[in-house]
This record gives C-alpha cells, structure tokens and sequence, in this order.
C-alpha cells in the first residue's frame, strides 16, 4: 500500500482533522483493529490509565513525577496540547519530535486496511507506537472522553484512576451523574485496582468494580503528609493523593517519602493555575466546566489582591456556562470576552446574554488576542488578568 509522505507535522495534522467522517467518533471497533495490525504486543511493563471530569492532566503529570523519581522511565500521552500537538506525547516530560510522531502516523497508515481513524485515535495509536519504541518502564494514558468508548481503552490497564466524576459532555456520556459514571467505569480491568480520588463515589462505580472484581480503593482514605507542591490550587493536594494511592497499589514500583516530596515538588504541568508574568499578575488556566470554575473561583477567593481581578475569557457551547459563571460574581470584577477559533465556539453575543446579570463590566472582541490586548491595557500593577474557559481559550492566549 502507497504511503501517503506528508512534508510536516502541520501537514500530517491538517490531513487528520478531514480524514475522518466524524471528529469525536466513540467506539474501539475501528481502533482496535488497527491496533491489532501493528501487533504491537505489551506498551509497557505497566499502564495506568486515568479517567475523570477534571484533574485528570494533572494526576498525568504528578504520576510522570512520581515514577521518574523512582528511576523509572516513563511514557504520558494527554489531550489536548496546548500549544503544540507534541505535548500530547512525552517520554520523561519531554515532548517527542516531529519525525517520531511523522513515522508513527506513517506506519498506522500502513496497517490501516481501509479502515479510517478520527484525530484522536491516530494521536492514541502514535503514543503507543512511540512509548513501545522508547521502550518506557511505565506509560500512563489519559482518557480523551468517557473512558468506555475511548480509544485509549484498547489497552488494558494495570491500575485504572477516575479522579471525579461531574456533569460534562453530555451529548455523548449521558445527563446525569450516574451515566457519566458507568462511562468512566469503562476503563476498569478484572482483578486490577481501581482509584477514585474524590468524595461521593458514584454507585455505578462501585456496582461495575464489584461486577468485574476489580479492587476499588478511595484515595481519601490514604493519608499523606502536608508535602509541598509546585503547582497551585487546594485539589491538587486531591490529585497528589490520588497519584499516590494507585502507587501505592502497584506494589512493584517502590517509592519511598523522599521519592514523593522530591516528585512533588518538581512537577510539569502547563495551564493549571500558571503564572505566566508579574506586575500585573498574569495566570493561565484551562477549567471550563462547573466542577473547576467551582475550584478556580474558590481559589481566587482565597488568595485576595489589592487590585481587581479581570477575566480575558471565552468558552464552547457544550460547555453549558449559563450553569456555573455565576461560581464568578464575587471573584471577577472586569470581563474581557471573545470566542475561540472552534467549530464548538460559543458565539460572543449569546455569552453576553448568559453573563448579562452576574458580571459587574464586560467588553467583547473579536478574538482572545484582542481581548488579552485589552485586559493588558487596562490592567494596573496591583491587578490580576485570569485567562480561562478552555484549553482553546489558553492556547491563543499563549501563542
């Protein structure tokens, strides 16, 4: 079969935003079949694989620190990027380059057979392709949506993590918390351990582990000590918890306490709270859902400035934000508000609308360029500029 030779990366990743009939396409008919052909056998040694509504990146990046730290090397494939699609694929924290991610895409298309893959399976498929030929000790892999139908569930888990479960892409996992659950649930393996990281386990969680005996385990029930963590935000405790707990499960890899507050305190993470610049303070962070405005604006609530605070913000439809900016009334005193570059976009008229009776001052623009630019402007020494709303929203922002 003829191999479609692509000149670049941006060539290769134009091509898959097309190839596919669908762009989210749930299912691991296709991808397992695909998979199959390249018979790449076992990835790693051990796979964790971690689902979740929100901290799921995060609890990536704590994993990656842990076990680096224990000498082990480590694959993490996660999504989206936000600047650059390499940051999907890393090895030890470093992104790979252009022609590993260029070869693998080559090589899938070689084992295709007819068969068409969306965006997000060819990106699953290179990780794996790439972590088994770097030979890594341990991958870890984060589930794009649902976990169920996920491409990312063609590999069978070690240790399965959900972090939390809330209401989000309901189009595709359900309306209520319990289907959302049964989605994430998906991901769990017979025998294996399986963690949840957050208060309330759903009951379809606990039903589908005790249906499959897989061992379910709760991180809050671990203690840890009061280590120090490089990144901020009061959850991120929540997910180091859960990091460590499904360590904890996975006998083989022996970390001890200095291993953990060595690996706490140097973790990689982009987007989460991240201070970009002072004078003003400028901060990233990519919460676009009800559960982490929730923790986003308790967050600016307790950490009080002299100046205001103006939010550089714009956000997808599906997102449902009619639902939680109002978590923002007493946090936020200056919105700056576009829509993104995405088909999912929510128009700036309609958010207007939604933000109409609890925003104190809003301006709209064209673009989150425009809106940052303003923000800048206006923004004195004392003040606070939080870009947010989506990996989107951050990702032009940061370019």
């Amino acid at each position: 079969m003829k191999v479609t030779k692509k000149k670049s990366l941006k060539d290769w990743l134009n091509l898959l935003e097309t190839k596919h009939s669908k762009k989210i396409d749930l299912g691991l008919t296709r991808v397992t079949q695909v998979y199959n052909n390249l018979k790449l056998g076992k990835i790693a040694e051990t796979v964790i694989t971690v689902a979740g509504t929100n901290g799921k990146g995060s609890t990536v990046a704590i994993l990656s620190s842990l076990c680096q730290k224990a000498n082990y090397k480590v694959g993490a494939f996660t999504s989206p990027h936000i600047i650059y699609f390499n940051e999907r694929i890393k090895v030890n924290d470093q992104a790979v380059n252009d022609a590993q991610i260029i070869k693998a895409f080559e090589l899938i298309e070689c084992h295709l057979n007819h068969i068409t893959l969306s965006y997000f399976e060819y990106a699953t498929l290179a990780a794996l392709i790439i972590f088994k030929q770097q030979k890594v000790d341990i991958c870890v892999l984060e589930v794009g949506l649902g976990g169920r139908l996920d491409s990312v569930n063609i590999v069978d888990t070690d240790c399965a993590i959900i972090t939390t479960v809330d209401i989000d892409h309901t189009t595709w996992l359900g309306n209520d918390i319990e289907s959302i659950a049964f989605e994430k649930a998906g991901i769990m393996r017979k025998n294996k351990p399986v963690i949840y990281g957050d208060n309330n386990c759903p009951k379809s969680i606990i039903q589908h582990a005790k249906k499959i005996n897989a061992e379910l385990t709760f991180a809050t029930d671990r203690n840890i000590k009061l280590y120090e963590l490089n990144i901020l935000g009061d959850y991120q405790k929540t997910n180091a918890r859960t990091a460590i707990t499904a360590i904890d499960k996975l006998q083989h890899i022996k970390i001890n306490d200095e291993i953990i507050k060595n690996a706490l305190k140097n973790i990689k993470l982009q987007g989460r709270l991240q201070i970009i610049s002072e004078s003003p303070t400028l901060i990233i962070d990519v919460s676009h859902n009800k559960q982490a405005a929730h923790e986003l604006s308790l967050w600016l609530s307790n950490n009080p400035i002299e100046g205001k605070t103006i939010a550089v913000f714009a956000v997808l439809a599906d997102k449902e934000p009619v639902d939680w900016l109002t978590e923002f009334k007493q946090t936020i005193d200056v919105w700056c508000i576009s829509s993104v570059n995405y088909d999912r976009a929510m128009p700036t008229n309609d958010l207007l609308q939604v933000l109409s009776n609890s925003a104190k001052l809003i301006t709209s623009f064209d673009s989150v360029r425009e809106a940052l630019s303003a923000a800048k402007e206006i923004a004195e020494e004392n003040d606070r500029i939080l870009v947010f709303g989506s990996f989107y929203t951050v990702s032009e922002a940061m370019q």
